[in-house]
């Protein structure tokens, strides 16, 4: 029997500069982000329909498949769909794979290939960067990094004062250009700009380090 949220297929999502990003609720509590799940232990548990190693494969690595699925097919239903239809394939056909070296990168191949088989089945363009993607090994390692930015982008604007995280998730995550926000918020345009620079040297500084002026 599937996890209640694989079988309903409930993949709660958010926008971040016009890309799709899954962010499962209550993320702190429930995920482990950052925890690389050896493929010993992925294999294991998954031939031994282990729910526990199955929640961790979800959780660890479902929003970044979600997140690379969206990159290839630019359709949300899509993506969701192709994450999903992996992880049942993995509860359903566990006892017969066996995962070697970085599961992430594991993961990623697995869901890339199906993005490339659905659209080959829809007969749309396959662009060149995806089938790069799929051929290059090292450029796993560049769109892990670009994931994992995002991630952190989004945790990060949470620590913005209410105003200022409002306005900069109007202009980054909803596409409203700075009048609109004005006058949607009803404020002033130069409140606007002034709210977005905060929230730009904010994320400067905790994503590069720098330090405060003093």
């Amino acid at each position: 029997m599937l996890p209640q949220a694989i079988s309903q297929n409930r993949l709660p999502i958010v926008f971040y500069q016009k890309i799709l990003i899954f962010y499962p609720p209550d993320t702190i509590k429930m995920t482990w982000y950052g925890t690389e799940i050896s493929a010993e232990t992925a294999t294991e548990g998954l031939r031994d329909r282990n729910m526990e190693v199955f929640k961790q494969l979800y959780l660890t690595y479902s929003e970044d498949l979600f997140l690379l699925a969206y990159r290839w097919v630019k359709d949300e239903s899509l993506a969701k769909d192709l994450v999903h239809n992996l992880f049942v394939h993995l509860w359903e056909k566990g006892s017969t794979l066996t995962i070697t070296g970085n599961v992430r990168h594991y993961l990623f191949r697995a869901v890339t290939n199906r993005a490339i088989n659905e659209l080959k089945r829809q007969s749309k363009h396959i662009s060149e960067d995806i089938l790069q993607w799929q051929a290059d090994p090292a450029s796993l390692y560049e769109t892990a990094d670009y994931i994992l930015l995002q991630k952190e982008i989004l945790q990060l604007v949470q620590g913005l004062a209410p105003r200022c995280k409002e306005i900069f998730l109007l202009s980054r995550v909803h596409g409203l250009e700075p009048l609109e926000i004005a006058e949607k918020l009803n404020i002033t345009l130069n409140t606007v700009y002034f709210q977005l620079s905060v929230a730009l040297k904010y994320l400067r500084l905790h994503l590069l380090g720098e330090k405060k002026d003093q």
